[in-house]
């Protein structure tokens, strides 16, 4: 199988049961496509902050350290988690729940043009919009990991550093940032059908506000349904989504050798050689959703060439409903602010 510009149509059955063997992940994945490929028109606009796109969060609990930090070039992004003091734990926030409350952050923040979020009457509806199941209980239950990993992104700090070179001269930037130094949270665990009597709000720093909604990357809700399980999957189609943009606009091949790609996402795999089986497996899923992307793979690394955009171009004033599941009626009437001009 050729690993251009492919269609639905060029894969054989065989080929999809290798995804993911017929699991619930491979039928939702088929679903996002074949609803893409019958409604190419009906995409549903997501963002995500460029940043956090070249430099992405922790798949994996980092573990009991202080600090955390990811590599790509000369940008640096650092995490000094949560500390709690009655375990003695730092407290990462990692995985997928993160990414999903990332984009919903970003998206929100686009769309009302506000520092203040809020996640709306009822954490259920809140869980709904990120895909989440407010049903299933237990200690691991999605109610409970959401808590808690919000919780650890909001009160972690991050920090973001970019070293210069110029005319034999080196500088060096950084921004040190919280991002939500206030909220009002309000969890209600055994009783998520009914309404609460506050709404529920998050307060983002101006600094990270500042980063997020400055030219930040649109992305199809639709693919983030169905590759919402992983985190390197959520993490390369956010990737290939901004390095097309880029290689459209340049008319030309963004090539990412496999070491820099291994920094940037990879650093829980030991191993490059296991990365790269990892990375081809899930450009594979990522063509299902994103059929008119043009990525091909060789042995130097990922080459993503100018190709249709995952969103077309904003045309006008367009109302950003972001709801990973389905969208939820909410109280709050949407602001009818223009949004920021899209890389």
């Amino acid at each position: 199988m050729p690993s251009g510009d492919l269609s639905l149509d060029s894969f054989e059955a065989s080929e999809v049961e290798e995804i993911e063997g017929l699991s619930p992940v491979a039928m939702r994945l088929l679903q996002a496509a074949t609803d893409m490929k019958q409604s190419p028109d009906s995409y549903e606009r997501a963002f995500l902050a460029r940043q956090l796109i070249q430099c992405t969060f922790p798949h994996s609990d980092p573990g009991n350290i202080p600090i955390w930090s990811r590599t790509n070039g000369n940008l640096t992004l650092s995490i000094r988690p949560l500390y709690d003091e009655e375990k003695g734990a730092h407290k990462y926030p990692y995985g997928t729940i993160p990414r999903l409350f990332l984009y919903w952050m970003v998206t929100e923040a686009a769309r009302t043009k506000k520092r203040r979020l809020y996640l709306g009457q009822t954490y259920p509806d809140f869980m709904r919009k990120l895909g989440l199941n407010p049903a299933n209980g237990g200690v691991r239950s999605d109610s409970r990991r959401l808590k808690d990993q919000i919780e650890r992104m909001l009160r972690a700090t991050i920090s973001f550093k970019q070293t210069f070179k110029k005319d034999g001269r080196t500088g060096d930037a950084w921004l040190d940032m919280q991002i939500g130094p206030e909220a009002v949270l309000w969890w209600n665990f055994d009783k998520g059908t009914q309404n609460s009597l506050f709404e529920s709000y998050i307060e983002l720093s101006e600094k990270f506000y500042s980063a997020i909604t400055s030219s930040p990357i649109p992305l199809d809700l639709r693919a983030l349904r169905a590759l919402r399980k992983s985190p390197l999957s959520l993490d390369l189609y956010s990737l290939i989504c901004h390095k097309t943009y880029s290689a459209r606009k340049d008319n030309d091949t963004k090539t990412i050798p496999w070491e820099g790609l291994h920094r940037q996402m990879g650093a829980e795999y030991k191993e490059l050689r296991n990365f790269k089986q990892k990375v081809v497996a899930t450009v594979r899923k990522i063509r299902l959703v994103y059929p008119q992307m043009k990525v091909d793979l060789s042995e130097t690394g990922m080459h993503i060439h100018p190709a249709p955009l995952a969103i077309p171009e904003r045309t006008g004033n367009e109302v950003i409903p972001y709801t990973i599941e389905a969208e939820v009626p909410t109280r709050r009437k949407p602001a009818k602010a223009a949004l920021p001009k899209p890389l």
